[in-house]
């Protein structure tokens, strides 16, 4: 059985909700299943180091946002406390990707059926009417919108949605990678060290990340950064690494270099150079190199 490592007062909540998780054989093995299906798939780990790693993750981000007076939906739509706010993220960050445990594909729609399963049967000794629905409704939303593409329509939810995206250092993808599966994703993966979620300079929310290669600036943009787009939390989140690479890849594009100009007009069609002027990014919007990754 897993233990989650989240301190919480014995008789809050959070605490309840917890000590749930932990004992519960049922939700252990759902981890269990999604790993296998990981593996199976070849994809990054979606089991009990990830739920873990990513509750510690999003148990940050709601303090951060808390500590900065940002009120969490459970406070400010239904009367509720912080505590409640913590276990629907908590529970949702447990919950996001038991879909996995029956496929890959499109498993962020299969997790909510089991969760609302799960939830209604094992929170009522935690939550009484009217309560319990409106924490299942709360937990239900942030499990289906973790997917890159849903709104978060709720602070919980965006957390939900980015703590999933923090566990993204290479340990993730050595599995993928040592089942064969070398691509962009997996490759990018590898050059994140490590993540740290710390009180921002000018946003209430930092995240450092050490990286051992710029290939790490697709993850941090097409992966994390798509993540926190389509998340509630994009005001209140600085990432200072993500903008200092994609500055790096700017002044590259745009720097003069007669030589690299020169072997590149040796490669145009009929070996005849095109016009290119000075700073003007090579290739790029003019058909040859594309500006967007499908």
């Amino acid at each position: 059985m897993i233990k989650l490592g989240i301190d919480a007062p014995s008789t809050s909540r959070t605490a309840q909700a917890v000590q749930l998780l932990e004992g519960d054989i049922e939700i252990q093995t759902l981890w269990y299943m999604a790993n296998r299906t990981s593996r199976r798939a070849a994809v990054n780990d979606h089991g009990p180091v990830h739920v873990r790693t990513a509750m510690h993750h999003g148990d940050t981000l709601l303090r951060l946002l808390a500590e900065a007076g940002i009120q969490p939906n459970c406070v400010t739509d239904h009367s509720m406390t912080e505590d409640d706010a913590r276990a629907v993220v908590l529970l949702g960050l447990a919950l996001h990707d038991v879909g996995m445990s029956v496929h890959r594909d499109r498993h962020e729609l299969l997790s909510v059926p089991i969760a609302l399963d799960w939830l209604r049967r094992k929170l009522p000794p935690i939550y009484a009417e009217p309560q319990l629905t409106v924490v299942i409704s709360e937990v239900v939303h942030a499990v289906l919108a973790h997917n890159v593409h849903e709104r978060c329509l709720t602070l919980e939810a965006g957390i939900v949605k980015v703590a999933d995206a923090l566990d993204m250092t290479k340990g993730r993808s050595r599995k993928a990678i040592n089942a064969g599966k070398i691509d962009i994703h997996s490759i990018s993966a590898a050059a994140v060290e490590a993540v740290r979620v710390t009180r921002g300079t000018n946003k209430p929310i930092r995240v450092e990340v050490d990286i051992n290669n710029p290939a790490a600036v697709f993850h941090l943009k097409e992966v994390f950064g798509q993540k926190l787009a389509h998340s509630s939390l994009e005001p209140y989140v600085e990432v200072p690494k993500l903008d200092e690479l994609l500055e790096s890849l700017r002044e590259l594009g745009t720097s003069e270099d007669p030589q690299r100009d020169a072997e590149a007009a040796a490669t145009t069609g009929n070996g005849r150079a095109e016009a290119r002027g000075a700073g003007e990014p090579l290739g790029i919007g003019r058909g040859r190199v594309p500006t967007t990754i499908a």
